[in-house]
């Protein structure tokens, strides 16, 4: 029986795919995919937002290890982990794509699923973007936000005496991507297995919008971004931004089990870890304890100390038992290869 071949990739057909993949404009879309331009209208009492990235195969990701679907989750939540980071919610996306003639059209539909899965479980319109042909699949999502004034939070704020706090577990993500790498050296498969959470951690992060909203509102935090390139590289983005110094107080760092289960010693990835895209605040020392009760209720899970930030000009240390020592960036750097 002779195979039929599918037809070749034409402009149109990916944009009608893709349009049938976003379904229908949500309610802050005016016009959406179809047209020259997206038309929105914006919320008169709200600053906007507007972050992008770029993701390149190869690079930041292999096509050849993970599923379309995942890849298109992971790009969209790049950029909406940059909206939560101000204390801001989403409101669209728009999404370049450098296409590839060695993915067909199925590959693309799933890469749209996973996106527009995030993006209605975010309350993100996906609102168009532009397709062209390159060497390598590239990726360029470009998200616009909303936040209120009196909320958005930036890396510049965080005062000598602040706690240094983070969202969640960190090192969970790199542990995850260290899993995947250990199984396929090993051509074995854990899925389900324990090391289930951090791949889980790795494949899908979760943006954390809700808690940046909450963290925005909170009087006593200073300041918020968050960590994708790892607490050592991002904590002293935000050392330096603000003029202080940070203290990395090493016997805070929750240690989650399933990242002691890949790394006994743990420590290199829960300071030098990427794709965390766990929120770090600067709060008022005197609130802390307030606002990490009201975040535990809110959220189900704690807001833990990492840290402090000191008098100084953006330096980071690292302190065990006392004893203190330069701490340096060994976190994600795009350029490091170069």
């Amino acid at each position: 029986m002779r195979t039929i071949a599918p037809p070749p990739l034409s402009e149109d057909s990916l944009i009608a795919m893709i349009a049938a993949a976003c379904g229908a404009p949500s309610r802050p879309l005016r016009v959406g995919i179809g047209d020259d331009a997206a038309a929105w209208k914006p919320n008169p009492h709200h600053l906007a937002l507007v972050t992008t990235d770029m993701i390149v195969d190869d690079v930041h990701f292999r096509t050849r290890d993970s599923s379309a679907t995942l890849i298109g989750r992971k790009a969209l939540a790049k950029s909406l982990s940059d909206i939560a980071a101000m204390g801001g919610r989403p409101v669209l996306a728009v999404i370049a794509l450098g296409v590839t003639a060695e993915l067909d059209e199925a590959w693309y539909r799933s890469f749209y699923e996973g996106m527009t899965a995030l993006a209605r479980a975010t309350h993100c319109a996906i609102a168009g973007g532009d397709i062209v042909r390159a060497p390598a699949l590239t990726i360029g999502v470009t998200v616009i936000g909303e936040v209120r004034k009196t909320s958005m939070r930036l890396r510049s704020g965080a005062q000598a005496g602040d706690v240094i706090a983070a969202t969640g577990a960190l090192g969970l993500a790199a542990a995850g991507l260290r899993a995947i790498e250990m199984e396929r050296s090993t051509l074995t498969v854990d899925r389900g297995g324990r090391f289930e959470e951090a791949i889980d951690a790795y494949e899908r992060p979760q943006p954390r919008i809700d808690e940046g909203v909450f963290l925005g509102s909170c009087r006593a935090v200073h300041a918020l971004m968050d960590i994708s390139d790892g607490l050592s590289t991002d904590v002293r983005r935000m050392a330096r931004a603000s003029k202080v110094d940070a203290v990395i107080e090493c016997d805070e760092l929750y240690v989650h089990p399933v990242v002691r289960d890949v790394d006994g010693d743990a420590l290199d990835l829960i300071l030098n870890g990427g794709d965390d895209y766990e929120l770090i605040a600067s709060i008022d020392k005197r609130a802390f304890d307030h606002v990490a009760r009201s975040f535990r209720s809110r959220a189900g899970r704690p807001l833990r100390a990492v840290g402090r930030f000191e008098p100084g000009e953006g330096e980071v240390w690292l302190d065990r038992n006392g004893k203190r020592a330069p701490l340096e960036p060994g976190g994600y750097d795009h350029f490091k290869k170069m």
